[in-house]
């Protein structure tokens, strides 16, 4: 969920000066992890001698009464628009994505490398955490693919991740996700971006609904069972 924000200049020179920035709202509380979808208090901007843009926002859980901070990146899209590129929440939060004893099983690598991979991300090691995200979107997809077709784990395992989801993905919606989580993913691992105006968070967001697509045949395949067995 994004919101607008109007923020003054953290500059001495500048107090009275404002912009407005659309701004990622955090999901959930970093303290006691109960979603969140209100508008900051107060948020204040700064650029430095690099012209680049940081956005701090201040927070306020009424669930646990506890403030919390956000560290956004900015960029102008255009003239006089601003909307951040990254955040990173202080303090950390203190809990991972949840996943179900289903995807666990099938894919227990997959969890273990993206609960890294938000670790690195809440401990502000941007350059890390999206290398980490396509790691885990690799094992997820594969293990995936291997699931269904058990016959061509040896090719599965050996393929390159453009070729598997090719190959052995059939779902189309599924197939489009993954590919986009993986061009995504690809650009955080390598010298220059073919992608410039998406980032770590966009890969997140095509990664986690590659996630719930998965979840979601899982748990259809239990009901199936369910309902075949009773």
């Amino acid at each position: 969920m994004t919101t607008h924000v109007n923020a003054y200049n953290l500059h001495p020179d500048f107090p009275n000066d404002t912009r407005e920035f659309e701004i990622e709202i955090p999901n959930k509380c970093p303290h006691c992890s109960t979603a969140y979808s209100l508008i900051p208090r107060y948020s204040s901007y700064f650029i430095d001698n690099f012209k680049q843009i940081r956005l701090y926002s201040v927070f306020f859980c009424p669930s646990c009464e506890n403030a919390f901070f956000a560290d956004y990146e900015c960029h102008e899209e255009y003239f006089g628009e601003y909307s951040s590129h990254y955040y990173v929440l202080y303090p950390s939060p203190k809990s991972t994505k949840s996943f179900s004893n289903a995807l666990s099983s099938l894919s227990p690598k997959f969890v273990k490398i993206y609960h890294q991979a938000e670790i690195a991300e809440n401990s502000k090691l941007k350059e890390l955490c999206g290398i980490g995200y396509r790691k885990a979107l690799e094992f997820l997809i594969k293990d995936y693919a291997i699931s269904k077709h058990p016959e061509a784990q040896e090719d599965i395992e050996k393929s390159s991740l453009s070729k598997c989801i090719d190959d052995f993905i059939n779902d189309n919606k599924f197939k489009t996700l993954a590919k986009a989580a993986t061009w995504l993913g690809n650009d955080e691992t390598h010298y220059v971006k073919k992608h410039e105006n998406y980032n770590v968070q966009d890969m997140k967001r095509f990664l986690n609904a590659a996630i719930a697509f998965v979840e979601y045949e899982l748990t259809c395949d239990e009901a199936a069972g369910f309902v075949t067995n009773s």
